[in-house]
């Protein structure tokens, strides 16, 4: 399965680059080279495809303008993973006439979104359990992310890190696959060659440690300051799209005529940062534009990444830092492009609250392995400063916190939530009716079942009892008669009854609630939650008769054990 979402999902982010990148040729006669465009057209061309967007919102319903990697965790933490179809086609094609008209946001956000629709797609076409479908998901993240940027193994860490949220070898070895597939796709289609062609600089003295602390600290106050941001903005989120892209269109375009850099993905302006080609004066401007344009449109919905813009303000700032170092040491000092390739790193980190994935997606695309040491010493002040300093969680959890939704779920929940009720449910048990013969009770009880699942069409919901107190009850002499209990005798009989009523034997009874059996044991949880019933039975169809359809029963401590083991 993994190999299969590997395959689906990186071939729909492939198709979802070339459907970006393919309509550029007509008017760029470099890729990304917005610059090459009159100052009329770089005005004109954001606000053209704000209103082509906005007016593709407008007839929609506001549960379908959710898309990106935000998207993705609100339906992973709150909706088993369950991905809508109509999402993820608004997230293709408008995502794709974002990206063409030169919006400043990245493609990664929407390969995720388009990766993590695959897989929950696959999962509801084979009938897959929720946490299986789950799982799936993070192989769609994974493949998404190692197609877009050829980084298979920063892929599997930002669907572990960021998405699923945990490490196991049962969960990496599908997402490895999948994201090793997803790259073959991407080296099959655009080439082996790495998307930045840098030289393999490194740091030419340890005197340069307290420069690159110094530089960390500013990118984690500017990580912050982003986050800060955004955040503001996603609350306006509600309103009405045509306006809220026209104003992006609008600022994007006026900015765009004066600092042309800004526009589009920006990886032309990454590359010449990394080679130290742009002044500090160029790179400070850069930066200022570059966290407006981004932060504005992102926050108010356009629908885009901000992974590809964070490396951008880091690589200028990183840049910038290298700028100033070279005045001061000489040729004792890195060069510029050094310093750019550690700040990519330390940005994301920073803004994305993802330390390990940053520090892999900067070595598989720079090739440089020189970036290691240097780069987690920044990565760690960067993402200290942001998260401890001022108290920012990562621009996708503080987005889930402005938009009301659940965030980051408990250590509990991410436990139970990987585990499906199948894998845990009671299977000794026997459907009975309400009313049983003498002969029936005993061949029930000679089945050795744990339950009695009491069948009662009439009532809201069928009820348990232990198929020990069945037991208890039918305990006679060797000719099969019940003594005259205080039981019996309420139930106007003193010898063994042609009948049995199981709600009138002596015994504890548990009201049941009803759960389909491609839930997982946080759903069960939340179910025994929110309906106050004993235990539950766990259903294979939505309808037919009740022994028919059970597979199993789940109790609270079942659930409670489970965790606890």
């Amino acid at each position: 399965m993994g190999l299969l979402i590997g395959i689906l999902a990186g071939g729909v982010t492939i198709l979802f680059r070339l459907a970006m990148e393919w309509p550029t040729t007509f008017f760029l006669s470099v890729p990304q080279n917005y610059e090459s465009l009159s100052p009329l057209w770089r005005f004109i061309l954001p606000v053209l495809g704000a209103l082509v967007i906005g007016f593709i919102y407008l007839p929609l319903s506001p549960k379908h303008y959710d898309v990106g990697v935000v998207h993705v965790l609100d339906r992973l933490y709150n909706h088993q993973g369950k991905m809508p179809v109509q999402n993820a086609l608004l997230q293709f094609f408008a995502g794709a006439i974002i990206l063409i008209s030169g919006h400043s946001v990245g493609r990664e956000g929407p390969a995720v979104h388009l990766g993590a629709a695959s897989s929950s797609g696959l999962a509801r076409i084979l009938h897959l359990p929720n946490n299986a479908a789950r799982s799936l998901l993070g192989c769609g993240v994974a493949a998404a992310i190692a197609a877009s940027f050829n980084t298979p193994l920063a892929g599997v860490v930002f669907a572990m890190e960021v998405v699923m949220l945990e490490y196991s070898v049962a969960g990496f070895l599908p997402v490895m696959l999948a994201a090793v597939a997803g790259s073959t796709l991407t080296q099959l289609t655009f080439g082996r060659e790495p998307d930045f062609n840098v030289p393999a600089i490194q740091l030419n003295s340890l005197a340069e440690l307290p420069i690159l602390v110094v530089c960390a600290l500013a990118i984690g106050t500017l990580a912050a300051l982003f986050i800060w941001a955004h955040r503001s903005l996603a609350r306006q989120q509600y309103r009405s799209p045509l306006l809220r892209f026209l104003l992006v269109g609008l600022v994007t375009g006026t900015i765009g005529i004066w600092v042309p850099e800004i526009l589009g993905g920006g990886y032309d302006t990454l590359q010449m940062a990394m080679l130290g080609e742009l002044g500090i004066a160029t790179l400070a401007v850069v930066v200022a534009a570059k966290l407006v344009a981004t932060a504005l449109g992102s926050g108010l919905g356009i629908p885009g990444g901000v992974i590809g813009p964070s490396l951008i303000l880091g690589a200028c700032l990183g840049g910038i830092a290298g700028g100033l170092a070279n005045l001061w040491l000489g040729q004792h000092a890195a060069s510029p492009g050094f310093y750019a390739m550690v700040g990519m790193a330390a940005m994301m980190a920073a803004m994305l609250n993802a330390p390990l994935a940053a520090l892999l997606a900067i070595l598989e695309l720079t090739y440089n392995p020189n970036i290691l040491f240097p780069g987690m010493m920044m990565i760690v002040v960067a993402t200290v400063v942001s998260r401890q300093l001022f108290s920012t969680q990562g621009i996708y959890q503080e987005t889930l916190r402005a938009l009301n939704r659940a965030g980051t779920p408990s250590w509990r929940q991410q436990m139970l939530s990987g585990v499906g009720v199948a894998s845990e449910m009671d299977r000794h048990f026997i459907v009975t009716p309400q009313i049983i013969t003498l002969a029936q009770a005993r061949e029930y009880i000679a089945q050795h079942p744990q339950w009695i699942l009491i069948d009662l069409p009439d009532e809201p919901s069928p009820q348990l009892l232990r198929a020990a107190d069945l037991a208890t009850f039918l305990q006679g002499d060797a000719k099969g008669e019940i003594p005259a209990t205080a039981a019996a005798k309420e139930m106007g009989i003193a010898k063994a009854p042609p009948r049995i009523d199981l709600l009138k034997i002596p015994g504890e009874r548990k009201q049941l609630a009803e759960l389909n059996w491609y839930a997982t044991l946080l759903e069960a949880q939340q179910k025994l939650e929110s309906t106050g019933a004993d235990a539950l039975y766990i259903s294979r169809y939505q309808s037919g008769p009740l022994d028919n359809r059970i597979a199993g029963i789940i109790l609270p401590e079942q659930i409670d054990s489970f965790y606890r083991k």
